[in-house]
C-alpha cells in the first residue's frame, strides 16, 4: 500500500549554504487551520507591535554619547518579536523549524523572507485541492441542471 499525505520538503538555503529542508503539508487541513490561523495573528500582532514602536523610531534625541535614546527600547521590542516570532513558527511547523530556517539569526526582516518563500507552496496547494473540489460540484450542478 502507498498513501501520499500531500507533505512536500522544501529546501532552505541560508546564506547561499543549503542547511536542511522543512516538511509541510499543505493539504492537511490541521495544517492550513493553524497557518492561515498564525498569518491572522501576526496581523493583529504586527499592529500592536507598531503600536509600541511609534514615535520610538523617528526620535532624535541622543544620550551624552550620540546614540539614541530610543536603540535600547527598540532593540528590546525587536528581540521580542523574534522570540515570538520563532516560537509561533515552531508552533505550526514543527520544534526546531526556526533553528532549520534561521539558525542563530534574529533579524526582522528573515520573517517576511520565510513568509513570502513559503506562502506560494501553501496556497498553490490549498488552491488545487479546494479547485478539485469545487470543480466536481460545478461539474455535477452543470450536469443536473
Amino acid at each position: 500500500m502507498k498513501i501520499n499525505t500531500g507533505t512536500i520538503r522544501i529546501p532552505i538555503e541560508r546564506d547561499n549554504v543549503m542547511v536542511g529542508e522543512i516538511e509541510v503539508n499543505p493539504e492537511d487541513v490541521v495544517f492550513a487551520e493553524k497557518f492561515y490561523g498564525l498569518i491572522n495573528e501576526l496581523k493583529a500582532k504586527e499592529q500592536e507591535y507598531g503600536e509600541r514602536l511609534k514615535g520610538l523610531e523617528n526620535s532624535n534625541e541622543v544620550d551624552e554619547y550620540g546614540f539614541p535614546k530610543s536603540a535600547e527600547t527598540l532593540i528590546k521590542i525587536s528581540r521580542e518579536i523574534c522570540e515570538y516570532m520563532r516560537k509561533r513558527i515552531d508552533d505550526v511547523f514543527g520544534l526546531g523549524t526556526s533553528d532549520i530556517v534561521f539558525g542563530k539569526a534574529n533579524t526582522l526582516d528573515m520573517f517576511s523572507q520565510f513568509f513570502n518563500g513559503l506562502t506560494p507552496y501553501v496556497t498553490n496547494a490549498r488552491e488545487k485541492k479546494i479547485g478539485k473540489y469545487l470543480g466536481n460540484r460545478a461539474s455535477r450542478r452543470a450536469v443536473m441542471k
